[in-house]
């Protein structure tokens, strides 16, 4: 049987930087473990040991480059914790880097595995629960629904971390 997921339900505003709302930047900052990428930085620095990419050369950031292209060339020390907040979007890839389209999500999930602790921990925002999935060998261990009220979409976190890796 597989393990079912703990489950958080937050209600806040939306912002256009994800981790502006207080009550999402506290729960990421709850959940991150240890050293931490921020692979789509934005404008929220958090209160972690974080190292910051984000392709718009305005957000408060380490390093300013496509996602994909970080991934494939960090050749640093391996991360505990990646935390992903992509555009959910083509239109909010568009919108929110005027005009340049934002790494193709698949292609830079394969490569993740690459950069992260065997026991680490990818938390992911979106519109979806499963993001790396079994096929690259990782579980759900935590959901979290962030509802913002009215017609608005919900946003969706998920940690997942390595079928056999502690958590």
């Amino acid at each position: 049987m597989k393990p079912i997921p703990l489950f958080d339900y937050i209600q806040c505003p939306l912002h256009k930087y994800t981790f502006e709302v207080k009550a999402i930047k506290l729960w990421v900052e709850r959940n991150c473990v240890g050293y931490t990428l921020n692979l789509f930085a934005g404008m929220t620095k958090l209160a972690i040991d974080e190292i910051r990419n984000d392709s718009d050369p305005n957000a408060l950031a380490d390093y300013h480059m496509d996602a994909y292209e970080f991934v494939k060339k960090w050749d640093g020390e391996k991360f505990d914790t990646i935390l992903l907040d992509p555009p959910y979007s083509h239109r909010k890839s568009m919108e929110k880097y005027g005009g340049r389209i934002s790494s193709h999500f698949n292609e830079l999930k394969n490569e993740l595995s690459k950069i992260i602790n065997p026991k680490g921990i990818i938390i992911t925002f979106g519109y979806h629960s499963v993001v790396m999935g079994v096929k690259r060998g990782f579980i759900v261990k935590k959901i979290a629904l962030f509802s913002h009220g009215g017609a608005i979409h919900d946003t969706i976190a998920t940690i997942e971390h390595k079928k056999y890796g502690l958590f």
